[in-house]
């Protein structure tokens, strides 16, 4: 049966940094949102907040479109974005019985991902599609954030993880319940 891990949580815990390390230490293909926005943005250019919400569709789309295929041909795959409801329903429904489910949940307290969030912005150069959303101000950024913490995952198996600091990366005892879930 495929296997999904669907890394998913607040903005600014390193969930992509995290399925680029599972990928590698699992063999997995792995599908970043925000990789995939970045590319649709590059291509076809962007202009506004409303724009950018669409290249999020269109990127949780490919992904979808890219999971139906993996499903087709049996093969396990990493799919990492702060999904919201809406997709997590999706997905619930693109799966049915064809797939088990892993969720890895990855939550830390709103200061600390709020200075993570605004340091991205301001000094580590990311892609001007990411700061469209303007949640510089942290009560906007908290409200933001809370919109996904309530997520019914349906009854895939979830991971809760503290991602306060990034130590869970190297979490061998982590690693070893997703080793486990890949081989049951």
């Amino acid at each position: 049966m495929t296997k999904i891990i669907l890394i998913t949580g607040d903005l600014a815990t390193g969930k992509s940094t995290f399925s680029q390390i599972l990928a590698s230490e699992f063999n997995l293909l792995v599908l970043n949102k925000d990789n995939i926005k970045e590319i649709l943005a590059d291509t076809i250019g962007f202009t506004d907040r409303m724009t950018n919400l669409k290249l999020s569709d269109a990127s949780i789309s490919i992904m979808f479109y890219v999971l139906k295929q993996m499903l087709n041909i049996n093969k396990s795959i990493i799919l990492e974005a702060n999904f919201h409801q809406k997709n997590i329903d999706i997905l619930y429904d693109i799966i049915k019985d064809k797939a088990s489910v892993l969720v890895l949940n990855l939550r830390a307290q709103d200061e600390i991902i709020y200075n993570r969030f605004v340091n991205r912005i301001k000094n580590e150069g990311r892609h001007k599609v990411h700061q469209s959303a303007n949640l510089t101000d942290l009560n906007k950024f908290v409200m933001y954030v809370n919109e996904d913490r309530n997520n019914d995952f349906k009854d895939f198996a979830v991971i809760n993880i503290d991602a306060s600091d990034f130590t869970y990366q190297q979490d061998n005892s982590l690693k070893q319940k997703i080793r486990d879930f890949l081989n049951k």
